[in-house]
């Protein structure tokens, strides 16, 4: 043997110890990394090449966890399965229909007019900072105005696209109650089928995430609900309060956009105090731009963290990335799932971590060395 060289440990395989380096420990855990990422990334593309098929799988699986306190109260009262199956469904369904037709009532007999004030809002604030010496892009201006008076291709072209949207969205619908009703009603036996094929000693684990990834689901859904009425009712209690023209479509309009975190009741603010400035000038438009704000802070320091708790758990980032990925990948609808969807990631993955008995569990449970002994309150970890 060489001098200076070092024996292999006793019962190394030749070439073992190129990975029992920091550098090879590094390696393995990039490898995995990539490995992970690289599934990710073929989920990702299945599911955006398929959005008329996953968008309702996703939206039904979000509901059926925001109905499952009902559901189980239901049954809990002996109104049987299919009974409290029925009892949910109809309720949820009657309530969406009941909020649907009002509020897109009310906006599709002012669509016109406020498109029409929109645009003339953008232009009055372009002419309003260009005193102030801002000047805004003439081509991006030039296309919001051509987005929101619909005036993107000739009439036969916006017809067809508007029937085949249409048809879109109403399969879509469909497909979405149908699967929401199956959900409500054999969801616990579909899960129960889907867990034979983990192998048993994970199971218990598989459970308990499933369950704290269903609850933090179904408490996003209400919790959202509660705050965009909240910001729906303020908003349009100012707008009417000012008397500004318009005021309960774009209350409808800040209650959808408040399912989008963070920026959805800010920008559907912005847009009515847009239509402010045009019908009533700019102190009213400024009072709203400011109740806007105010509103948003509540929100999110007073309301979500009541309201919610600690359902997200995301940093702020981490809910930006996952709605710029959402809007990428599913346009408005894939912005609106991509935060839960992304918190009910987590939770899975903290609720696994924390079954296992934190990050670093398998190192707690490795022997100590030869005549070594334990730190003082040290327990090994369960075998998982």
């Amino acid at each position: 043997m060489i001098e200076g060289q070092k024996e292999p440990a006793a019962g190394m395989r030749p070439g073992a110890s190129l990975w029992a380096d920091g550098v090879g420990r590094l390696s393995v855990r990039a490898l995995q990394f990539l490995i992970v990422f690289a599934a990710v990334a073929v989920i990702a593309w299945l599911v955006s090449s398929q959005l008329i098929v996953s968008l309702p799988i996703v939206i039904a699986t979000i509901l059926t966890c925001a109905l499952q306190p009902a559901l189980n109260w239901l049954r809990a009262r002996r109104f049987g399965r299919v009974g409290s199956t029925v009892t949910a469904f109809a309720g949820a369904l009657l309530a969406l229909l009941a909020a649907f037709f009002l509020i897109g009532l009310a906006i599709y007999h002012q669509a016109g007019e406020l498109a029409e004030k929109a645009i003339e809002g953008v232009t009055r604030l372009q002419e309003w900072l260009g005193r102030f010496g801002i000047l805004l892009n003439a081509e991006r201006l030039e296309q919001v105005e051509r987005t929101l008076g619909g005036e993107t291709g000739n009439l036969g072209e916006r017809a067809l696209a508007g029937f085949a949207t249409a048809g879109e969205i109403g399969a879509g619908l469909v497909l979405t109650l149908v699967l929401l009703f199956f959900f409500l009603l054999d969801g616990d036996r579909m899960w129960a089928f889907a867990r034979g094929f983990i192998p048993t000693r994970h199971r218990e684990r598989a459970h308990l995430a499933a369950a704290e990834g269903s609850r933090v689901l179904g408490r996003y859904v209400r919790g959202t609900t509660i705050i965009a009425l909240f910001a729906a009712v303020v908003d349009t209690a100012v707008m009417l309060i000012m008397h500004a023209p318009l005021a309960i479509p774009l209350g409808a309009l800040i209650f959808f956009g408040a399912f989008v975190p963070i920026l959805g009741a800010l920008v559907t603010g912005m847009l009515a105090a847009l239509v402010t400035l045009v019908t009533l000038g700019p102190v009213p438009s400024l009072v709203l731009v400011i109740v806007v704000i105010i509103v948003n802070q509540i929100e999110h320091h007073i309301l979500q963290p009541k309201v919610m708790g600690d359902t997200l758990g995301l940093h702020g980032v981490v809910i930006l990335i996952a709605l710029a990925i959402g809007a990428h990948t599913g346009g408005i609808a894939g912005a609106v799932v991509a935060v839960p969807l992304a918190a009910f990631g987590w939770a899975v993955a903290k609720a696994l971590i924390d079954a296992r008995g934190g990050l670093y569990a398998e190192d707690i449970a490795d022997p100590p060395a030869s005549g070594a002994t334990p730190a003082s309150g040290a327990t090994p970890a369960a075998d998982g």
